[in-house]
């Protein structure tokens, strides 16, 4: 299936997206090498990911996120939001609720405006700390699952002083973690408040926004007893979202988990032959 020629630009927060209404569960090892050449900044459009919007089963939305090194993700926040707001602007859902198929689960979503709400399956528990290392780090980071594998680290010092390009990549590829994981540096700026940095996988680098980041490193904050929910998560971008969660429920997960913030569209536009030229 050729990858469509127009596309909507999108940013959740400061992840950037570029939205086509295809299939994606269609799409070749041709296609998804063309999405990573999309995805390069300066030689092409530039992205963290590619979403692919197509009609799901009872009036949902399937949506397939692949990163921007072209590799199929099993759920992106930030994406699945972005793709949320872009259904109910163009109609393909009736009012402001949309429901969407990822690769975790079935998500439904409000839109407001820009704003985005997505309402998450309930979430296992952060698991047993493991051991890292790294300059001006915790001995430890704490791992969470939230639709794709985090490492929190609560680094109890100035988040934005740590060096996540160096920091990142040996911790991203932990050994304890067999699939890898989303790293995820975080600062409690208050009792209801913290900041939170992301080395994501994939992508490969540090992005200015993890939707699923910053509800890993809420929950986590919340489990040390340094914030209580709702909490508010400042990101790279300079944009905040608010991460809710209820108590744990009678089944042993985290239930009524949800995370809002800002959705926008950018630019709507054509590909050229010469975007996905090596």
């Amino acid at each position: 299936m050729p990858i469509p020629q127009r596309f909507v630009k999108m940013s959740g927060g400061g992840n950037d997206f570029l939205v086509f209404e295809a299939d994606g569960r269609a799409l070749s090892d041709a296609d998804r090498e063309r999405v990573a050449l999309l995805c390069r900044r300066g030689l092409s459009v530039g992205a963290d990911g590619a979403l692919f919007l197509s009609g799901g089963d009872e009036s949902r939305i399937h949506l397939d996120y692949f990163n921007s090194d072209g590799g199929l993700a099993s759920f992106c926040a930030n994406g699945t939001r972005c793709a949320a707001r872009y259904a109910a602007s163009r109609r393909m859902v009736a009012g402001p609720d949309v429901v969407l198929e990822t690769g975790w689960g079935v998500i439904p979503a409000r839109v407001s405006g820009d704003t985005v709400s997505l309402s998450l399956p309930p979430l296992t528990h952060p698991g047993d700390p493991v051991p890292i290392s790294g300059r001006g780090l915790p001995s430890t980071a704490t791992p969470m699952h939230v639709g794709v594998p985090h490492l929190v680290v609560l680094t109890g010092s100035d988040v934005g002083a740590l060096d996540v390009a160096a920091l990142g990549p040996p911790i991203r590829r932990h050994p304890l973690m067999p699939d890898g994981a989303n790293v995820d540096f975080v600062q409690v700026l208050g009792p209801d408040r913290i900041a939170v940095r992301t080395f994501e996988r994939g992508v490969e680098g540090e992005t200015l926004a993890c939707g699923s980041g910053t509800v890993a490193s809420a929950v986590v904050a919340s489990r040390a007893g340094a914030v209580s929910p709702p909490v508010v998560c400042e990101t790279r971008s300079g944009a905040a979202f608010t991460v809710e969660f209820g108590d744990t429920g009678a089944d042993g997960v985290i239930c009524d988990a949800v995370l809002s913030g800002d959705a926008r569209e950018i630019f709507t536009a054509e590909l050229t032959e010469e975007a996905w030229q090596p």
